[in-house]
């Protein structure tokens, strides 16, 4: 089952939860495979058109839009491509980042043998820019809540950035958090998401509730 967000003409937005991947994959549960079997019409020959808007990282929990109609997807993709969406995030820390609100500028590139992003301070050969704000929402039990909006979308990149100022992500262990949440979960979500309606233009805004298993109280 997807938990529905809000729906319009042509699209879905889910609250995905942490520990399934985004695209339909041979090994494990995700919300594309999910998606084909809840729209799947009883007796329909043809499969239900699935359009990938985004992603989010298979550890990664929140706010995701899917398509229902291939136009609709060609209408959000350019939206997202044009920089007219605004996503929020929510991360968990252990550690302080270096001041309660600013920002982080890095460089990343790719290992491609261990599939990480490495986040280095000056520009790089092959590097791409990443960049985005953050501003800290609670500090509480010794943990840090922040919220964060990147301005850049990069591969792994709040990860990534995060842990390369000295304050990784809880529960994620593959960019040095030694506290573990749970199998596939850390305490990075989606927490909100704007963009443009594909048929009015007009704002949506959605929210998507933080999961159970967040490590710091409300």
């Amino acid at each position: 089952m997807l938990a529905i967000l809000q729906e319009g003409s042509g699209w879905v937005a889910i609250n995905k939860p942490a520990g399934i991947a985004t695209e339909r994959h041979f090994q494990y549960d995700t919300v594309e495979a999910r998606a084909l079997e809840t729209w799947k019409r009883p007796g329909a020959t043809k499969a239900p058109y699935v359009g990938i808007v985004h992603r989010l990282d298979r550890v990664t929990s929140g706010a995701l839009v899917l398509a229902r109609r291939k136009s609709t997807l060609v209408r959000l993709n350019r939206a997202f491509a044009g920089g007219r969406t605004r996503k929020t995030y929510r991360s968990v820390t252990a550690v302080a980042l270096p001041e309660p609100e600013g920002k982080l500028r890095h460089y990343l590139i790719r290992n491609p043998t261990n599939k990480l992003a490495v986040a280095n301070t000056r520009p790089v050969p092959d590097g791409k820019e990443a960049t985005l704000e953050y501003r800290l929402v609670q500090h509480r039990d010794a943990l840090y809540e922040y919220e964060i909006t990147p301005l850049t979308g990069r591969f792994h990149q709040i990860r990534a950035q995060l842990a390369a100022a000295g304050a990784p992500i809880m529960g994620d262990v593959a960019y040095g958090s030694k506290r573990i949440l749970g199998d596939n979960q850390i305490a990075l979500h989606a927490y909100s998401l704007t963009f443009p309606d594909p048929e009015s233009d007009a704002p949506i805004s959605v929210t998507a509730p933080l999961p159970e298993y967040w490590p710091i109280a409300r």
